[in-house]
């Protein structure tokens, strides 16, 4: 059999044109089909993926004026759900409250929550040795289950992760401003709500806005209250005990890190069975209560009901009102359902509204009936995502126009040295390709990463120090040995190639200890995939590329 001579076959290759310009060919086909990967989704982009960790977060908003029993009933309810599950070890639930305050809640809104048809539910996992599926696997299977088991009193129900990367209120925010009244504007929402759950891959869609409800005020007749010689203070009591209850003492127990509240409340008859003012008025009067005299006297003698309408929370930013909408993907990326999302804005919206587009994904809205416009700004991961791939983008071009420089300063040559910038760029075709591998053997989506893209801005430079290897050696044995220009590029590549491929071998081996990794995986296979496919660059697309070129630099 006939040994494979490397310095022959790249000889041959730069001798014939026909075989000089399939390599070229080859190297546009190979690129634009890995370019294509990007439109045909067949490999898709992400922020960063899912964090495996060891705890979530639900978050649990009833309807405005809803009751803290009725708060409770779902939390029990969700809890009870939970409860039965394996992986979970303990479940903490927060009523009128967020759980305690980190980083993430902050950004969240975690430590504004202080209602009574507020609530949130803390709850850990079993460590990830001990499991055989990621938290947000596990997350993805249980939400449908425990919202269309607890959704009660129209509860929204939203599961909240730890974030991978920088703590954002939601994976996508949809901002609203504009409008001549908070209710257009709310009724505007609605309608941008609705379009984010027709979108299969979204989940948790919530409009983060109040709406206005009646609510019955208590008014006590402090003169008529000292008239019946009862105290003030002892009337008061008696209503938080009857509608609210009142801590009344503690009891302190050794195996307690905190005192326990003694809770007092009427029972549960005494509570409200509908909404009406004349129900109100029947539980008024059954609440008796007796003078210095030992007259019984009922309380809604000192009682007058109003009945008085609860303003929305106003939401501004930049000192501007607004209404955010916001919605959690279900292991997907954010890009791709949020440009489902504005393609349905554009065509479902068009019969009512002027739609123009603004800066990047933005939209602006004007009602052909009312002249009232509304500005849809995308905000949450999503613009981080989108912020963060431009600015890794405009370092990666940064990157190749330092080199390309420096490369002129070296050579002298804009030819040569865009030669190696190209064949630079084009180990691109390595890191997609890797990715499309990667996913094809992973039971999750591997995604295309801000790593995997620090990990090509990384390989620029090695890519280059390859070329300028075989450029240098070249030039060596045409001016030293007066040896025929094609020939000297076919043994400079050839001799070259040992120490490159250790390079790229070394490169491979310690990248494949990242690239399994949650965070990071993207940056180890970018890495892996780049330096491969930049040794067949090296070896073949290198030479023919620099042997017209470098004869500037003879």
């Amino acid at each position: 059999m006939k040994k494979f001579n490397l310095e022959q076959f790249i000889y041959n290759i730069l001798e014939t044109k026909r075989k000089s310009q399939l390599v070229y060919l080859i190297t546009l086909i190979l690129f634009i089909l890995s370019i294509a990967t990007f439109p045909t989704k067949i490999v898709k982009a992400k922020m960063l993926p899912g964090k495996d960790s060891d705890t979530f977060s639900i978050y649990v908003d009833l309807k405005d004026g809803s009751s803290i029993s009725q708060t409770k009933e779902v939390t029990s309810c969700i809890t009870n759900e939970l409860k039965n599950i394996d992986l979970i070890t303990s479940i903490s639930v927060f009523l009128g409250e967020g759980q305690p305050l980190d980083f993430a809640g902050m950004v969240k809104g975690s430590a504004l929550k202080s209602d009574e048809n507020q609530a949130e539910i803390m709850v850990n996992i079993k460590k990830a040795d001990y499991r055989d599926i990621y938290s947000y696997n596990l997350v993805s299977s249980l939400r449908a289950n425990v919202q269309n088991k607890c959704s009660l009193h129209e509860a929204n129900i939203k599961f909240i992760e730890l974030p991978a990367g920088p703590p954002v209120l939601a994976s996508i925010v949809a901002e609203i401003y504009g409008g001549d009244s908070f209710e257009s504007q709310r009724n505007f929402a609605l309608k941008i709500e609705k379009i984010l759950k027709n979108q299969k891959s979204l989940v948790d869609v919530d409009i983060l806005a109040t709406k206005p409800f009646y609510k019955y005020s208590l008014k006590l007749d402090s003169t008529k209250v000292a008239k019946s010689f009862v105290s003030l203070a002892q009337v008061k009591n008696i209503l938080y005990l009857a509608f609210e209850g009142m801590e009344i003492g503690y009891v302190n127990e050794a195996s307690a890190e905190n005192q326990i509240p003694l809770y007092l409340r009427l029972d549960d008859s005494k509570l409200l069975e509908t909404n009406s003012i004349e129900n109100l008025k029947d539980k008024l009067s059954m609440l008796k209560i007796i003078n210095k005299n030992g007259d019984m006297i009922s309380i809604s003698e000192f009682v007058k009901i109003e009945k008085i309408l609860k303003k929305p929370t106003i939401t501004s930013k930049n000192l501007e009102n607004m209404i955010n909408v916001i919605a959690e993907t279900d292991k997907e990326s954010q890009i791709y359902p949020l440009l489902d999302a504005r393609e349905e804005m554009l065509n479902s919206l068009l019969d009512n509204y002027i739609i123009t587009k603004t800066n990047m994904l933005n939209l602006e809205f004007k009602d052909k009936n009312t002249n009232e416009i509304f500005k849809l700004v995308w905000d949450g991961e999503l613009k981080v995502t989108i912020d963060t791939f431009i600015d890794l983008g405009g370092a990666f071009i940064i990157a190749l126009i330092l080199i390309f420089f420096l490369m002129v300063i070296y050579y002298k040559s804009f030819s040569l040295s865009g030669g190696i910038v190209l064949s630079s760029f084009i180990s691109i075709i390595g890191v997609i390709f890797a990715h499309f591998i990667m996913d094809i053997f992973t039971s999750d989506t591997f995604y295309l990463t801000a790593t995997s893209l620090i990990g090509f801005i990384g390989l620029i430079g090695i890519n280059s120090r390859n070329s300028t290897l075989i450029i240098d050696f070249s030039k060596q044995l045409i001016v030293e040995e007066n040896m025929e220009i094609n020939k000297a590029i076919a043994q400079a590549t050839a001799t070259r190639s040992k120490p490159i491929i250790l390079t790229v071998l070394t490169m491979v081996f310690a990248s494949s200890l990242l690239a399994t990794d949650a965070i990071f995986g993207g940056l180890g296979v970018a890495l892996i995939g780049g330096t491969l496919i930049s040794y067949i660059v090296s070896m073949f697309f290198v030479p023919v590329i620099i042997k017209e070129s470098i004869k500037d630099i003879l």
